[in-house]
């Protein structure tokens, strides 16, 4: 039996102060709130929101200001990488098939807090080892009751109104080593379906675009330039979540907002800015005009 990813759940984004960082997407993105705000793990010793932008949720979170934190998995993330992109979580229907195929291949996983799972679960989040799957995946097994996506009355293009201009998240980065063994495990392992492939002088990558479950693209990027940005992450922390594009109806508008904002853009082109990310709490951004061909969202 095997499983089905569903929707994308979040995008983990670590820092060291939640309350700035939720702050600061407060201040862009003027996000929806309700699912989770400051909610703390007693397990995993962190604190986090989930905020829904578009049709994407990012989860800020940081290490509590506890003893033992900094053992737990988002403390050592945090010592080890600091401000980062961290993970992509998706709702799946069976995380026990999840579990299964996975440890047939090898992909060492784990459940909260980074307990191991010997044996296969029935419930419970499901974690990957980040270095089996070129970034940390979560798979969640069911939909939260108060995600605000499913309701009838959420409009995911009501940000298009805010001064952003956003239209939605268009995809999420994996920088890698080496592409076509990330490109199986996002096609194979995963059941993604291969979109797109390009090169951009922006980013100075080499890219695969990948649909993965109902409604996520992944970019799978190799970097050709070792003074990009992607080429700098990749030789500093290996293969992980990289980057997060936003799709807005006009650069110009956006760039101008952001600038409001102190977030600066360090470099662009016809259709894409890169914003500095320094002023992205060391989350690499970008904020694009175009749809990636094949994006089944219209």
């Amino acid at each position: 039996m095997t499983f089905k990813i569903g929707k994308l759940f979040h995008i983990i984004h670590i820092s060291d102060d939640l309350a700035e960082l939720d702050a600061w997407y407060d201040e862009i993105f003027q996000p929806t709130r309700g699912i989770m705000d400051n909610g703390f793990s007693e397990i995993e010793k962190r604190d986090a929101s989930l905020v829904v932008i578009g049709d994407a949720i990012i989860e800020p979170m940081a290490a509590s200001k506890i003893p033992g934190a900094e053992e737990m998995p988002v403390g050592r993330f945090y010592a080890r990488f600091g401000q980062h992109w961290h993970s992509l979580a998706w709702y799946l229907d069976d995380v026990g098939a999840a579990w299964q195929q996975m440890t047939d291949l090898g992909v060492r996983v784990v459940t909260d807090g980074g307990v191991a799972l010997p044996e296969r679960p029935t419930s419970g989040s499901l974690f990957t080892h980040p270095r089996d799957t070129h970034t940390q995946l979560e798979f969640y097994p069911h939909v939260m009751p108060v995600d605000p996506r499913y309701s009838p009355d959420f409009d995911e293009l009501a940000w298009e109104k805010q001064p952003l201009g956003l239209v939605r998240l268009s995809y999420a980065t994996v920088v890698v080593a080496d592409i076509d063994k990330a490109v199986n495990l996002f096609t194979g392992t995963l059941m993604g379906k291969k979109l797109h492939e390009s090169t951009s002088d922006l980013t100075g990558t080499r890219n695969v675009y990948v649909l993965v479950g109902e409604n996520t693209i992944v970019e799978i990027a190799q970097p050709l330039e070792a003074e990009s940005i992607a080429g700098k992450d990749l030789a500093l922390n290996g293969d992980m979540c990289h980057a997060v594009a936003w799709q807005v109806l006009d650069l110009d508008r956006a760039e101008k907002f952001l600038a409001s904002k102190n977030v600066k853009i360090i470099a662009r082109d016809e259709h894409t800015l890169l914003a500095d990310p320094a002023d992205t709490f060391g989350a690499p951004m970008r904020f694009t005009d175009i749809q990636i061909p094949g994006d089944p969202r219209g």
